[in-house]
Formats: C-alpha cells, structure tokens, sequence
C-alpha cells in the first residue's frame, strides 16, 4: 500500500486554459492522457459504507485496478492509502482482493460475485511535475464528466500530489494556482461525487474528535477543524450544486468558526488567528445577504395560502443566484478560502494545563441561559431589543451545538434538542431585523417593514416556548 497526500481543488472549465498555461512556465509538463473509470461496488453500497473506493481505470499503457482506504482530511489536505494492481483487461481480479494487507481494509463478509458498475468517471488529464521549495509535486487537471444510470455531472478540477518534500509546500503550490484563476479547496472525491450521482451516497456526516476530558489546548483545534469541514462542505453544496436550502446552517458554521478563536482566549492567543479572522471576514457580506434571502424565503413559503407569493419567491431565488456566481467567480473568495485552510493546517500547539473541555463547556452554557431566562421573562417586543441579543443568542447555539457532539459535558444543564431547535428558529428570525434585505423594487413585493413585522410576530412565539 503507497500513501497519497493531497490537495484537490475546483475550478470553472472557463478558467482551465489560463491555468494550464501558467503552469506551463512554473512546472514541467508531464503530458496528456485519457483516463476512464469504472467504479464497483455491491447495490447496498457496501465498499462506500467502509468509506473505501474500488474501480478499474484504462490509461495509455492499459489497465489497472485501484483500491483506495478510508481516508483522513486536515484543513481539506487529504490522506489515504491506496494499492495499484496492473490487470491484463478491465475485468476485475478478486484475488487482489483476498490479500492478507488488504482484507484489514475490506469490507468483513462482502460478496464479491455481487460487485457491479455503479457508476464512471472518464475525463482528459494534464499533468506537470512542480518543484519548488524543497516540495516536489505532481499537478493535474482533470475535465470529463462523471456519468451513472444515464444521469450526468461534469468534472473539472485540479490535483496536487505530493511526491516528495514536506506537505506544507502544497498550500504555496495552490495559493500561487488560485492567485491565477478562482480554484475552490474541495475534499470531496470524484468518488463521493459518482455515489451521489448514483443515488448510493450516505449522509454526510462529522463528529469532532472530542472527549469532555479532553484538555483545552487539544479539543479547540478539534473543534475548528470541525466548524471548517462543516463550513466548506456546506460552502461547496452551495456554490456547484446551486443549493442554498442550507444557507443558514452554512452561515452558523462560518459564525462557529469565527467566533470560536474569541471563544478560546484561555489557550488560543489573538495574534495566532489574525491571519484566520481576517480571511474569515471575507465571507460575512455575502454569506449573511444568503442567508437573510433564505429566512425570507422561508417565510413566504409560510404564508397564508391565499397571498400569491410566486412574484417574490423568483425575486428571491434570482438573487440567491446571482450571489453565488459573485462568489464562485471571485478570485479574493477562493483566495481566502484557502487562506483559512492555511492557517488552521500551521495552527501552532496551544499552552495545555488549562480547562477540559467539559468544564469549559459547562460554565459557557451556564453564563448564557441568563440568556434564555430574560426571554422567557421579558419577551423582548421590538426590533432593538432582539438586535441587541442576537449575538449572545448564535453563541449559546454554537455552545449547545457542541453539547449535541459532547453530551457528556452538558450532563444536569436541561439543554435538549428542543432549545436548540428554538435557538435555531430565533436567531433565523432575528438574522431579518439585523439586516432586513428587500428583495426588489417592485410594487407587487412586500416591503422591509412587513417583513420585520413578520419576524417580530414570530420571535414572540418562539420566546413564549423557552
């Protein structure tokens, strides 16, 4: 088995030209090959389940079989084992498959006479071999589609591979790449990406590798590179799927890991997530005017049946759309995405002996249901006032968030599911009087004070079930 490390990123087919000629002056080119792919698996999905990937690919010499392993992500640079087998034709050789190595790997009792197509990902390649730095890597670009049960996705994208030095030049590889052309971090598979297409695809699912007990100093970079995997997988769903169902869960991740720095000041120095916040920051605008236009959204889709709501709701949607075609056209975005990337794979180890993260967890929770006690007490009835809540109100979700992960820290606090769900719903509602977005001018449409007279009715519901 050889090891992989990677950086895989996305970029607009528009913007693959530029690019490869850029690399043609900063690296060696390697040539141009043809690359088809079938990928196997059982129809439960059962080499998926053991997040593995098997598939047989023609390149220019022939044929070989690939089986890749559950892989690690870090900050979106991607680790995984892998085995090649040269085969003689694109039939499937299971006896690779029983070797003593590989069967740690294999999904225990799987019937191999079951294993079938389920889907393919056939694509040109260029690829160039990049010195520089002491890091030697090898950069390709890869367009095709992938195709499964007559539906398809097109693919475009760029690799970077390590082949020999130290993995941290691969972040200098790709911020010299996305100075060029907008190249969008991703750590989504090609694989990932068939299965979904395939209609086998799980729900995509992260814990922070965090234990109550755990010191501080070790359970906040846990937990950033919790709020960041969450954060650029929703980002990614947005931006090429054209999804913004999620628009409020990806803005509460970006929240999460803005804030958490500030969360953290007993291990976590200021001047060590400068450089993080500020390339954070890049994304508030944006994402907040998403977010308010899918609350609004919502809203419409709430109301009274008889009010004819089609006028606003395309309003809306045109601009959701037009939002993410400034985002995913903007190099500063893809920029500092890859910014934050950097920052989070060189945080340096942070000064242990402080609290646990049970502790730290406890006693944030407890600060904040005054919080919830002076809702359930006062019912704040204007604008103002929920405005003024609203940050404290996305922290105690961020806190009860984290209790969700860790539920042994919030043993004896009362903090269900329930008072997330209605924290949720507040801060959704609130996120309208913060930054009220009319949706056009146009007399057909409701205006901004309907829209805040809607919200506030709704807060003073919500409140009432604290």
């Amino acid at each position: 088995m050889t090891k992989e490390t990677e950086l895989k990123l996305r970029l607009q087919p528009q913007s693959a030209q530029a690019l490869a000629q850029f690399l043609n002056t900063r690296a060696t080119a390697q040539g141009h090959s043809t690359l088809k792919n079938w990928y196997l698996d059982t129809p439960a999905a059962e080499v998926a389940a053991a997040r593995a990937a098997l598939r047989i690919r023609q390149h220019d010499n022939g044929y070989e079989q690939t089986l890749k392993t559950r892989g690690v992500s870090v900050a979106g640079m991607q680790q995984r084992g892998e085995w090649n087998w040269p085969l003689s034709q694109p039939t499937l050789n299971t006896d690779y498959l029983r070797q003593p190595e590989v069967t740690e790997h294999w999904p225990a009792g799987l019937d191999v006479s079951a294993l079938a197509e389920v889907f393919t990902t056939h694509f040109e390649r260029q690829a160039w071999l990049w010195t520089e730095n002491g890091c030697s890597a090898e950069v390709v670009i890869d367009q095709g589609e992938i195709r499964a049960d007559g539906k398809t996705m097109p693919l475009c994208e760029v690799e970077l591979e390590l082949k020999d030095g130290d993995a941290a030049g691969l972040w200098q590889m790709a911020s010299a790449l996305t100075q060029q052309v907008p190249l969008w971090l991703s750590d989504i598979s090609k694989a990932e990406r068939g299965y979904r297409l395939a209609g086998l695809s799980r729900p995509w699912q992260a814990q922070p590798d965090v234990s109550a007990d755990m010191d501080l100093a070790h359970a906040i970079p846990a937990l950033l590179q919790y709020e960041f995997q969450q954060f650029k997988r929703g980002l990614e769903t947005c931006l090429w799927d054209a999804d913004t169902s999620h628009a409020d869960i990806l803005y509460s991740h970006w929240h999460g890991l803005r804030n958490l720095p500030t969360m953290a000041g007993k291990v976590l120095k200021r001047r060590q997530t400068r450089a993080l916040r500020e390339a954070l920051d890049e994304f508030e605008a944006p994402l907040a005017r998403l977010e308010v236009l899918g609350q609004l959204q919502g809203y419409l889709q709430a109301a009274d049946a008889e009010v004819d709501i089609r006028a606003e709701l395309k309003a809306v949607s045109a601009q959701q759309q037009q939002i993410i075609h400034e985002i995913l056209s903007s190099p500063s975005l893809a920029s500092a995405l890859l910014q934050v990337a950097t920052e989070l794979f060189h945080l340096p180890a942070l000064c242990a002996g402080a609290d646990n993260i049970g502790h730290w967890l406890r006693q944030g929770l407890q600060n904040y249901r005054d919080m919830v006690t002076q809702l359930h007490s006062e019912r704040p009835q204007t604008a103002e006032k929920w405005r003024a809540l609203l940050p404290a109100g996305r922290t105690m979700q961020q806190l009860l968030d984290y209790s969700r992960v860790i539920p042994e820290a919030s043993k004896g606090l009362q903090t269900g599911d329930g008072t997330l769900r209605l924290l949720g719903d507040i801060n959704a509602a609130q996120c309208l009087l913060k930054r009220p977005w009319p949706v056009a001018d146009d007399d057909q449409l409701r205006s901004v004070d309907e829209y805040t007279e809607w919200a506030l009715e709704h807060l003073s519901q919500l409140a009432r079930q604290l």
